[in-house]
């Protein structure tokens, strides 16, 4: 004998091994479908946090920009306010007020405008105190008095304000559509 035992498998005529080697048509298509799914999974997830990673960068872009410019506004307001202490709101509109020496818009590196809009950022002064929290679209507790003479019903308090709102927006296209940012703050007048 050669050492092989073979056992007699129902209905066949002549010695053979019963036990099949091998995977059927079946399990083979089983398990590339199985293995088709945890790719196709593991690529949706890779491409989803593709878009979250830019979508957190865009935002931090956004936020870093804003932050920079409203160091640089308050900056400037306190410089005014200790030189020119009677006109400092007309120094800050200067600056940043629509075609001032800096402007009232600023660009983001890295994010794209919007079509038709001229810059990603836009500064606003704000001097009217007549002005209330729907107007402006922002919750800053208007109308509120700026000029300290104990009333908010002045158009205009470039002349003798004392705390002025300021309202930053960055609006860009990015990878999800249009996306606004805004934030607001407060400059004094020292």
């Amino acid at each position: 004998m050669n050492g092989f035992t073979y056992r007699r498998c129902p209905g066949s005529v002549g010695a053979r091994q019963c036990h099949r080697t091998g995977f059927t048509l079946i399990e083979l298509a089983i398990a590339t479908s199985i293995l088709m799914i945890g790719l196709v999974a593991i690529i949706s997830a890779t491409s989803k946090m593709h878009s979250l990673r830019r979508l957190v960068r865009e935002r931090v872009l956004a936020q870093n920009a804003m932050r920079s410019v409203a160091e640089r506004v308050h900056a400037r307001s306190f410089g005014f306010s200790n030189t020119h202490p009677d006109q400092w709101v007309d120094q800050l509109l200067l600056v940043y007020g629509p075609g001032g020496a800096v402007g009232n818009t600023f660009d983001v590196l890295g994010l794209a405008a919007l079509p038709g809009a001229a810059s990603v950022g836009t500064i606003q002064v704000l001097t009217d105190e007549r002005l209330d929290d729907d107007a402006i679209g922002y919750e800053l507790g208007l109308p509120r008095d700026l000029n300290g003479d104990g009333d908010a019903t002045d158009a205009d308090v470039t002349a003798d304000a004392r705390i002025l709102p300021i309202i930053l927006e960055v609006r860009w296209r990015g990878q999800t559509g249009d996306i606004t940012l805004r934030h607001a703050f407060y400059v004094l007048g020292y």
